[in-house]
């Protein structure tokens, strides 16, 4: 991640409130600028273009969701609970809390075409990080499971954590409720029976 100035780093932090709400195409430079105090040229001498702007803040609420992810697996793995639990349940919090989980959500639905190899690149590695963490809690719990079965729950887990994305950017935090506690249901019922 490149190094900003603090005022670049101001303008990331209302540009990523802005994309999150607007998205790339109906984001505006003058209204970023303004939110930020200065003019539209003033904001070029921080960042080239509005493409640059957006890359810029994608890497920093890809960091910010990186950290987050990493935090509730370290907490749920201290509280030995099932992996992944704690983090799915958080979802719904985190995504009305934090414009970086609603920007990525958007980012990943709806990315720019001039940057959406970036994206794609940058929110998969995102989910296959959160993967790994799911496995490593998941391998630390289950002695007796192979590396096949690991990569199959990792997968399941990942299917759900897609399923929820979809649900808190389309229907909202009663349907994005509902389909967890169905989804966790079933993968928890999985998980005490591994073989079958």
């Amino acid at each position: 991640m490149r190094t900003l100035t603090p005022s670049a780093e101001r303008i990331c932090l209302i540009a990523v409130e802005h994309f999150a709400e607007h998205g790339y195409d109906a984001s505006s430079l003058n209204e970023i600028a303004g939110a930020a105090g200065m003019r539209k040229a003033s904001l070029y001498a921080h960042f080239t273009s509005k493409d640059d702007l957006f890359a810029a803040v994608f890497e920093r609420a890809l960091a910010a969701e990186y950290q987050y992810v990493e935090q509730c697996f370290a907490q749920a793995g201290r509280a030995c609970g099932v992996p992944g639990q704690l983090h799915s349940e958080r979802l719904s919090e985190r995504y009305e809390c934090s414009s970086n989980l609603r920007f990525l959500l958007r980012t990943a639905f709806f990315p720019p075409a001039e940057l959406r190899p970036a994206i794609s690149r940058g929110f998969e590695a995102y989910l296959e990080r959160m993967g790994e963490l799911f496995r490593a809690a998941l391998r630390a719990q289950s002695v007796d499971m192979d590396e096949s079965r690991l990569t199959l729950f990792s997968d399941a887990y990942l299917g759900i954590i897609d399923s929820l994305h979809v649900e808190l950017f389309y229907a909202g935090p009663e349907s994005y409720a509902r389909r967890l506690r169905a989804l966790w249901y079933i993968f928890a019922q999985s998980l005490e029976n591994p073989t079958l």
